[in-house]
C-alpha cells in the first residue's frame, strides 16, 4: 500500500495539493501499509477485523489518498551531494550611494575594505568548481565598482548561466545597461513607492527616485529582464497596492511585498508595518502542497539549503539576511572546506531541530526562514513567531499578537549546536 505521505496525524495528498487529518488509529494502518505489511498482517498486527481494514483503506482509495500495489515502495528524494551549490550571492562591496533606513547588512556602519578583482574571480571559480550556475552581485551598492563588467565576463566565462544584478539603480548609464541587454544580465531593483516623497525618504537621497525610474524605463527600452522589490515598512504601507499597479502597469514584475525583514537597520522593528506586516503571519492551515518541498523538508532547510552568500569581507552565510550565522571565512579556509565542514550544518537545519516545530504535522509543508526566526527572538532553533499554530492545542493563534514583542522571546533548548566561527 503506498500513500502520498504522512507525517504525525496528516495525510498529504500531492496530486491535488489537499491535506487530511488522521487518527492514531488511521495512522497506524497507513503506517503499516506503507512498511509493506498485507492487508491480512496490518488486521493481525491491530487485532481487528479484516473486513473493517479493507473498507478502511478502500475509503483512502476513493480519495485517491491510497493506492494498493504490489510494487516496492517508491525512494524518498534524498540530497546526495552535500556539497551542492545552487546559488551564489557576493556582495562586491560594502560602500553604497543611498541611506537606506532599512537596510538589512547596515553598509555604512562599517569600514571594511573592498574585495580586490582577484579576490572575486578567485571566489567565482570555487563556486564554479562545485557545479554552482547562479549568481547575484549585490553589494552595498554593487554599481559603484568600475570593474563590475569584467566580473561579470568571468562569471559567464566560468559557467554561470543566471546572471543578477541587484542595484538601488540610481548609478547605471545607458551604456552600462545596454552591456545588460547583449549579455543576458538580468537585473534586480528597489523601488519602495510610486510617490517620489516617500521613496526618497527611505532613501535619504532627494532625487532618488527620479534616478530609479529613469533606469527602469531604459531598462525596458534595452529589453532587459527585471524584477522589482517592494520592502514594506510604516513609511509606505499604505501605498503598497499603488506601488505594485504602478510597476505592472510599466511591465515590470513586481514580487509581493516582503516586510521589512528583522536585521541589520531593521532590527528593532521602528520601520515595522503594522497592518500590512499582518498578513505575512500565518493564522490558518494554508500551506503549499509540493512533493518536492515535502521530501526536501524531511532532510534540509526549505530555504536556504544549497544558496551561500559572500560578504565583502569573505564571511561566507547560508543566507543574504543571516549576518550572524557566519559558516567560515573564503579567505581563511577557502569555499569547498567552509561548505562541507560547517555550511552542511546549516543547509541540514530542518523543522526536527526547530523547538516546537518539531512535535508540529505540518513542519515539512511550510516555508521556513530561519532569519526571520533568529531576527526575532535571538535563537536560530526557535520557532518563527510569524507563525501561530501550537501543535500541542491543535489551534490557530490570533495575528495581531503573534509578533509582539512579548511573544517574540521564545527560549529554546537547542537539539544540537552549529560551530560558528
Amino acid at each position: 500500500m503506498l500513500i502520498n505521505g504522512i507525517k504525525n496525524s496528516i495525510i498529504v495528498n500531492f496530486k491535488i495539493g489537499e491535506i487530511y487529518r488522521a487518527n492514531k488509529f488511521a495512522k497506524r494502518i497507513i503506517e503499516l501499509g506503507e512498511a509493506g505489511h498485507r492487508v491480512s498482517e496490518v488486521s493481525e498486527l491491530l487485532g481487528v477485523e479484516i473486513a473493517y481494514t479493507k473498507n478502511f483503506i478502500k475509503e483512502l482509495s476513493d480519495q485517491n489518498l491510497v493506492r494498493i500495489s504490489s510494487e516496492p515502495k517508491p525512494d524518498r528524494i534524498m540530497i546526495n551531494n552535500p556539497q551542492h551549490l545552487d546559488f551564489l550571492w557576493i556582495e562586491v562591496t560594502s560602500k553604497c550611494n543611498l541611506h537606506c533606513s532599512h537596510c538589512y547588512a547596515d553598509v555604512e556602519s562599517k569600514q571594511v575594505v573592498d574585495p580586490s578583482a582577484d579576490d572575486i574571480k578567485n571566489w567565482l571559480n570555487e563556486a564554479a568548481e562545485l557545479g554552482c550556475i547562479k549568481v547575484q552581485f549585490t553589494g552595498g551598492e554593487c554599481t559603484i565598482r568600475s570593474d563590475l563588467r569584467d566580473l561579470i565576463d568571468h562569471a559567464k566565462k566560468r559557467g554561470f548561466k543566471t546572471i543578477e544584478v541587484f542595484t538601488n539603480g540610481t548609478l547605471l548609464t545607458e551604456p552600462l545597461i545596454q552591456y545588460f541587454s547583449e549579455n543576458g544580465i538580468q537585473v534586480a531593483i528597489s523601488l519602495y513607492s510610486y510617490r517620489s516623497e516617500t521613496h526618497d525618504s527611505i532613501t535619504g537621497i532627494r532625487g532618488s527616485f527620479k534616478k530609479t525610474l529613469g533606469s527602469l524605463k531604459l531598462l525596458l527600452a534595452y529589453n532587459v529582464p527585471i524584477r522589482c522589490s517592494v520592502i514594506a515598512m510604516k513609511q509606505n504601507e499604505d501605498e503598497l497596492d499603488g506601488t505594485c499597479y504602478f510597476l505592472n502597469e510599466m511591465g515590470i514584475l513586481c514580487n509581493t511585498p516582503d516586510p521589512i525583514r528583522p536585521t541589520g537597520r531593521g532590527i528593532d522593528r521602528e520601520n515595522w508595518p503594522k497592518e500590512y506586516g499582518l498578513s505575512s503571519i500565518q493564522s490558518k492551515p494554508d500551506f503549499f502542497v509540493n512533493r518536492e518541498l515535502y521530501e526536501k523538508s524531511i532532510s534540509s532547510n526549505n530555504c536556504w539549503f544549497g544558496k551561500i552568500a559572500i560578504t565583502s569581507e569573505g564571511n561566507i552565510l547560508p543566507c543574504v539576511f543571516a549576518r550572524e550565522q557566519i559558516a567560515g571565512n573564503i579567505k581563511e579556509r577557502g569555499l569547498f572546506n567552509v561548505i562541507n565542514e560547517e555550511m552542511v550544518k546549516f543547509w541540514g537545519l530542518n523543522k526536527d531541530q526547530v523547538g516546537v516545530c518539531k512535535d508540529c504535522e505540518y513542519r515539512y509543508l511550510c516555508h521556513d526562514c530561519r532569519p526571520w526566526a533568529y531576527g526575532f527572538t535571538g535563537n536560530l532553533y526557535a520557532k518563527s513567531p510569524k507563525c501561530t499554530y501550537d501543535p500541542y492545542t491543535g489551534k490557530w493563534g490570533n495575528a495581531d499578537t503573534a509578533l509582539s514583542l512579548e511573544n517574540a522571546v521564545t527560549p529554546v533548548t537547542p537539539t544540537c549546536e552549529l560551530k560558528r566561527r
